[in-house]
């Protein structure tokens, strides 16, 4: 995809369709330094209910064998919905 990103709304989706097979995770957004992943889909989720986001929470070990949970966050609205959805917000953002 070759959008410039204008805001952090519009990157949430641009990280949406890129990883639309095994969704998002905070390692993978904070590979954009990212941080406000969470936060700025939720905003968008208010706006447009037609995006809809499946939150998988996931168990794992760490490297210290502490037991973390993250979330992974997988979109299940069509890549049309997220393409045009991208492109508004791009433009607007949450307007």
């Amino acid at each position: 995809m070759q959008y410039k990103i204008n805001n952090q709304y519009a990157l949430v989706v641009k990280l949406l369709i890129e990883n639309k097979g095994r969704g998002v995770t905070m390692v993978t957004a904070m590979k954009d330094y990212f941080h406000k992943f969470g936060t700025r889909l939720a905003e968008i989720e208010k706006l447009h209910p037609k995006l809809k986001i499946r939150r998988l929470p996931v168990t794992t070990k760490n490297r210290f064998n502490h037991v973390c949970t993250y979330t992974n966050y997988k979109s299940l609205a069509p890549m049309p919905y997220l393409k045009n959805l991208l492109a508004y917000l791009n433009k607007n953002g949450l307007k």
